[in-house]
């Protein structure tokens, strides 16, 4: 599960996906409708409370587009990952750059 879907999930919304195939045609429609409505509310109540953020790090700390490529490299194919890993490595050598050649 991501870390959206772990604040938003609980094991009874679960319990009702895991019965989801089990239904006729109808109920299983109208159950997979219910658990979308129920988790957006959740996600809606989530960001109504300002102290929920769904940050990796504080927000005083910048933040890295490249743990964001790699966390969603996991949902790719394999033609889109070599894509990403060639934007990773370019990141990461230019990030090194930029440390050898500000730091003079």
């Amino acid at each position: 599960m991501e870390a959206i879907d772990t604040l938003i999930q609980d094991r009874h919304l679960e319990m009702i996906k895991a019965a989801i195939p089990y239904l006729d045609n109808s109920r299983q429609r109208n159950m997979a409708m219910l658990v979308k409505f129920m988790e957006l509310q959740r996600t809606m109540a989530l960001f109504q409370n300002s102290g929920n953020d769904l940050q990796m790090c504080s927000e005083e700390e910048r933040k890295d587009p490249v743990q964001m490529l790699t966390a969603i490299r996991e949902y790719c194919t394999d033609r889109e990952k070599e894509m990403l890993d060639s934007i990773i490595g370019f990141a990461q050598m230019f990030s090194t750059y930029e440390t050898l050649f500000t730091a003079t």
